[in-house]
């Protein structure tokens, strides 16, 4: 029990260190590249507090896999520097109980990733979208509003106000059920008061034969499922959503600001994502047969290394084939994982036997030097 405390404890450590060293240069560069944008907002010092608060999770969660993976690397190098490795290998360890000892960690950091990716991250990039929309002087394009599909009909606003409670610019393209325009609704604003849309400065007109493109006036209110949460949401339309979330607009009680593979897809990454703290840990398993004496062993851990680097390459690129609905969503989602887990232990287990079963050509040498 104590050399399991130990293990995992040690790895947590590192491993938290090297991703919070991760996250702060990522959020150096982020800061260089966005300094000019938040001074504009006229906030000073409490902009940027404001922008750090809700970016670092964002950059956390970024960093975690890299950040796990560095942390086992150096975790066992330092165990094997320090001939602890060898001694748990003299009183009977393998490599697959060196896995064992440390997998505790990388579950509570699994737990916390899933935490952040479907309780933390959706709520600070809609309040970072949010702050950006409306400030002072927004970072919001209006010559490029956004777009939505709210059942057959075509939504578009150039803005947001008071959370989401105010539109801006709204157009409303009503459409038939097999998809053709039948009339445009168009409001210089929307505000949302006792739980629906009142327009401001609204017209209508059908596109039907007979009074085709004559305007009436429309103030009053808009019926519609759109909420202000749904306003919010739109402007980070492809943000990290929580599963609850995806489930709902897959089953089509919330609004799609995205295609729907897209939320197919952010479903199963909740779960399978965080699941790449097992694989970094798995996959850095070979640097526990570093040599500290012996130079050439240290192509262990560089085989670590690139693994790693591997797997987050696979898996973004499996994910953002299944986010595109190139690959189906199951698959693109759990499928870098599966794959890697199963070339981790392939790897981890060849190298295991080596040990206990020199090979041939080395035997052959000793027996000749004999």
């Amino acid at each position: 029990m104590r050399v399991l405390r130990y293990m995992s404890l040690r790895f947590l450590a590192l491993a938290t260190v090297a991703t919070l060293v991760l996250a702060s240069i990522a959020e150096v560069l982020d800061l260089v590249d966005n300094a000019g944008d938040i001074l504009d907002r006229g906030q000073g010092a409490a902009g940027f507090g404001t922008y750090l608060l809700l970016r670092v999770p964002t950059l956390i969660s970024h960093a975690l896999p890299l950040g796990v993976l560095v942390g086992a690397l150096m975790t066992l190098s330092l165990l094997a520097r320090n001939s602890e490795i060898v001694a748990m290998r003299a009183s009977g360890r393998s490599s697959w109980n060196l896995f064992a000892m440390m997998f505790p960690a990388a579950f509570v950091i699994a737990s916390v990733h899933c935490v952040f990716l479907d309780a933390v991250l959706p709520k600070t990039e809609q309040r970072l979208a949010l702050w950006w929309a409306e400030g002072q002087d927004p970072k919001f394009d209006g010559a490029k509003p956004v777009w939505l599909r709210i059942g057959d009909d075509v939504v578009s606003f150039e803005g947001i106000a008071n959370r989401g409670r105010t539109l801006k610019n709204l157009k409303v393209f009503e459409r038939a059920p097999d998809k053709t325009a039948t009339g445009k609704l168009t409001a210089t604003e929307a505000r949302w008061e006792k739980k629906r849309w009142m327009l401001t400065g609204a017209t209508y007109a059908s596109f039907k034969r007979g009074d085709s493109n004559v305007a009436a006036p429309a103030d009053g209110e808009w019926k519609t499922t759109f909420t202000p949460a749904d306003a919010v949401a739109a402007m980070e339309p492809f943000g990290q959503i929580s599963a609850s979330a995806a489930q709902a607009v897959i089953s089509g009680q919330r609004v799609a600001n995205a295609p729907l593979s897209f939320y197919q897809t952010q479903f199963h990454r909740v779960f399978a994502a965080p699941m790449a703290a097992v694989v970094m840990l798995l996959l850095a398993m070979p640097a526990a047969f570093v040599n500290w004496r012996d130079a050439r062993s240290a192509k262990h851990a560089m085989t670590g290394l690139a693994l790693g680097l591997m797997f987050l390459v696979c898996d973004g690129l499996l994910t953002s084939l299944g986010l595109a609905a190139i690959l189906p969503p199951i698959v693109a989602a759990w499928s870098g994982t599966l794959l890697f887990l199963g070339i981790g232990a392939w790897n981890l287990n060849r190298m295991e036997q080596g040990l206990a079963r020199p090979s041939r050509r080395r035997t052959l040498a000793l027996e000749t030097g004999r």
